[in-house]
């Protein structure tokens, strides 16, 4: 049967070069090689486009091109020899001292190079796959060498994808902010959260707006509720540095909030980034942050057994493994709507989910029956990506009984719809092209911060004596979480 498309809108990658610091590491080996090549073999990267990845660790071609492979096949890839072929033909590796002029050098000439044998006149993407305290000086390295241009100057661009962590408190993020700033412009500046490349959150937006049926009814007259998953089946992993320094709260609010955001910010004027973020920006306005006294009733932290034994993780460490919150947006579309909240490590099952849940009849025979919550849309995020729609009908046969039954959207029909860009894939073409429309603004990551510091301090407040629960390996949380929406009549689904 033939597939049938309606209105379509493509945004195509510009010929650029694309420099990658931190090339060697696990962000770019699990991440980003495996996006690049993606691009490359499903054909949506740009006709003229090179790469240069830089890395502290000295690699002989032989040993670098290894490396790509081995990431790109651990990614889940099956490259036929000629795709590979044509990848590592792209990519040129260039061993960096991030902190030295010499470097620079090299890699404004090396550029330049590669720029005039691509037909290409300076349009870079540099990708900063380095620990955030590198990002000043790397910036700082690379405007002193007329590396980061303004491109009303001339008919160049370059621009700079930075990665979460974004600081580790605000007063950090606001000095990382500020250090950017200082050798690039916000335009050039693209904060990357994957979760928002993801085909399942972006068509929250596009279902809203393309069915009057669903946003009439996408607001408090109707939804009693709305709930948030993020469960990781994986512990650590090999990160307990990272999740030491982090906790889960710093390390999973980014992606959090932004599935809030576009679960129910109001729809925007159009999708042009500059819209997109406003009305992002008056969303995160209408959230009211959670005092020390809110902390203690709508928040709970635990850690899962056997974390303490985990390789890397100190004695006696008080780092969240789990979090659970409830939080409410005080605006015209959802005012009175509790937002629940959850996302642990160690959950038995991976599973990112949003669930918008309707409210009982309030009319008609069953208002005063107790035939459960006729109504739920959920958004299978990862690992499926399902959309369905659950209503309570009659059961078939000679009573009249009452049932659940759910529609089915399946997302992906068709066979070319299974090659479709991942989400780091399409945050790359999309910043290739200058769309920032996916990416985060300043201000949606102070708000995360603002949002998240008032929770931080109350944990640290030994005269709070907020508890740390435990859970059981494969458990959801701990029985305490269950309490949140418990307490209010309601139930985690």
């Amino acid at each position: 049967m033939e597939q049938t498309i309606g209105f379509c809108q493509e945004t195509r990658p510009e010929n650029c070069g694309f420099v990658l610091f931190g090339a060697t590491g696990h962000l770019a080996a699990g991440k980003i090689i495996p996006a690049l090549f993606g691009l490359c073999a499903k054909n949506l990267a740009p006709e003229n486009l090179y790469f240069l990845f830089a890395a502290r660790t000295e690699l002989d071609r032989r040993t670098f091109e290894e490396h790509l492979a081995a990431a790109v096949s651990a990614a889940g890839a099956r490259p036929s020899p000629r795709e590979l072929k044509n990848f590592l033909e792209k990519v040129e590796y260039l061993r960096a001292d991030y902190e030295s002029d010499d470097f620079y050098r090299r890699l404004s000439v090396r550029l330049d190079e590669l720029d005039a044998k691509s037909g290409l006149k300076k349009k870079r993407l540099f990708y900063l796959a380095t620990p955030p305290a590198a990002f000043k000086s790397i910036t700082e390295k690379l405007k002193a060498h007329s590396l980061l241009f303004d491109p009303r100057d001339c008919g160049c661009w370059s621009r700079i994808i930075i990665e979460k962590p974004y600081g580790s408190s605000l007063e950090t993020a606001s000095a990382l902010d500020t250090g950017l700033k200082e050798t690039a412009s916000e335009a050039q500046i693209y904060r990357i959260d994957h979760f928002t490349g993801k085909e399942t959150v972006q068509n929250v937006l596009a279902l809203r707006a393309a069915n009057s049926v669903f946003d009439e009814t996408w607001n408090s007259g109707f939804i009693d509720h709305v709930q948030i998953t993020v469960f990781e089946e994986l512990g650590l992993e090999g990160r307990a540095g990272f999740f030491e320094k982090m906790g889960l709260a710093r390390d999973m609010m980014s992606h959090i909030l932004q599935l809030a955001a576009i679960t129910a910010m109001d729809l925007p004027a159009s999708f042009k980034d500059t819209d997109f973020k406003a009305e992002k920006r008056r969303f995160f306005e209408s959230i009211p942050l959670l005092d020390a006294e809110a902390v203690s009733r709508q928040v709970v932290r635990a850690q899962y057994d056997g974390y303490l034994g985990e390789t890397g993780v100190a004695a006696g460490s008080r780092a969240e493994t789990f979090l659970a919150f409830k939080f409410h947006v005080n605006n015209d579309r959802w005012r009175g709507v509790p937002f629940y909240v959850r996302a642990g490590k160690k959950t038995g099952i991976k599973k990112t989910k949003i669930d918008l849940v309707y409210k009982k009849p309030e009319h008609g025979i069953f208002k005063t029956l107790e035939i459960g919550y006729p109504n739920i849309f959920s958004f299978e995020i990862q690992p499926a990506e399902n959309m369905n729609f659950s209503l309570i009908a009659k059961h078939p046969g000679p009573k009249f009984c009452l049932t659940s039954r759910t529609m089915d959207l399946n997302y992906r029909e068709h066979r070319e719809e299974f090659a479709s860009p991942t989400d780091y894939e399409r945050l790359l073409i999309d910043a290739m092209a200058g769309d920032q429309t996916l990416f985060l603004s300043a201000f949606e990551v102070r708000f995360m911060w603002q949002f998240l510091s008032p929770i931080l301090a109350a944990w640290n407040d030994g005269a709070a004596n907020i508890p740390l629960y435990a859970y059981p390996s494969g458990a959801e949380g701990p029985k305490e979480a269950a309490n949140l929406p418990k307490q209010d009549g309601r139930a985690w689904l």
